[in-house]
């Protein structure tokens, strides 16, 4: 991080001052905090009238917790991992999305893990792959399938669904190889060099070795799940960059993944995306779940 004002650059055409705006998407959204306020009065509202099983411990940490929003018996089931920089909020704020999921039949499971720089962005990450063995064990308790577990999440919680998706999980964690069916990532970043090349690596620590570890792009396994992957275009260009480029890769190996362009979209209209039963993203993922969108409000 040395030579932070020179004009050099330091990641494709970008001086240092460029790439760090360009990993700040407040300096598009200078009103972040109103979108974050509004997600966290809509859980409340969320918590309040669905049925719910709040602050269930997946591991030993108090910061090991997660929501369950049963959707019946024999249902899919959707683990849902939080965006805010891998450095706020928790899932408290992100109940909001359980009744587009819960409508069309599918349980939804809310993630909280220890964010950086508190833990490292390796333990953030193997956190949120504990809550995919716990759910699979635990996921008959609550009326799901653990042969239909889908993952999502939004910005770094997408960055972690991509980590997830190329999870080595037979042999690292004695779990089915195919035990994710499906994973939607939304404004995700998946390749995380020019993130250790930004202001961002003030607290996530990243040298080579991290960024090889924790770049989806660099992990790529013979057989990918489905993705339905998406961005907007009021995002910064670099977070554009990675959903065409992680997209436009998976798409060219053959697998299966569709990608998602809302041109109007700022960075935190996509995390509404998620919630809204009418967005062709949602649609694709509960199609891709084998159920049919379901806009009566619960």
């Amino acid at each position: 991080m040395n030579g932070r004002n020179s004009r050099q650059k330091v990641w494709l055409d970008y001086d240092q001052e460029a790439l760090d705006r360009q990993y700040d998407q407040r300096v598009l959204v200078p009103e972040a905090n109103d979108y974050i306020a509004r997600n966290r009065r809509d859980s409340v509202r969320v918590r309040a009238r669905l049925n719910c099983r709040l602050n269930v411990a997946y591991g030993p940490s108090p910061d090991e917790t997660l929501d369950i929003f049963p959707a019946g018996d024999n249902t899919p089931v959707v683990v849902y991992v939080h965006g805010g920089a891998w450095t706020r909020w928790s899932k408290d704020e992100n109940s909001y999305q359980a009744p587009v999921f819960v409508d069309a039949g599918a349980a939804f499971v809310s993630v909280n893990f220890a964010l950086a720089p508190q833990v490292s962005l390796d333990e953030l990450v193997r956190q949120n792959r504990a809550t995919v063995k716990w759910v699979y064990d635990h996921a008959l308790d609550f009326g799901a399938d653990p042969g239909r577990l889908y993952i999502a999440g939004h910005s770094s919680g997408a960055h972690v669904v991509g980590l997830l998706a190329v999870t080595d999980w037979a042999a690292d964690w004695g779990l089915p190889a195919d035990v994710i069916k499906g994973a939607i990532a939304v404004s995700g970043m998946y390749d995380l060099e020019p993130v250790r090349l930004s202001s961002r690596n003030i607290y996530l620590h990243l040298d080579d070795a991290a960024v090889e570890r924790n770049s989806a792009l660099r992990n790529l396994p013979d057989s990918m799940p489905p993705m339905i992957m998406a961005y907007g275009g009021r995002e910064q260009v670099e977070f554009q960059r990675h959903s065409r480029e992680f997209a436009e890769t998976l798409q060219a190996r053959g697998d299966d993944c569709q990608l998602f362009f809302y041109d109007g979209n700022n960075h935190f209209d996509m995390a509404q995306e998620v919630a809204n039963p009418t967005s062709p993203l949602t649609t694709a993922a509960i199609r891709m779940m084998g159920l049919h969108p379901d806009t009566t409000p619960t």
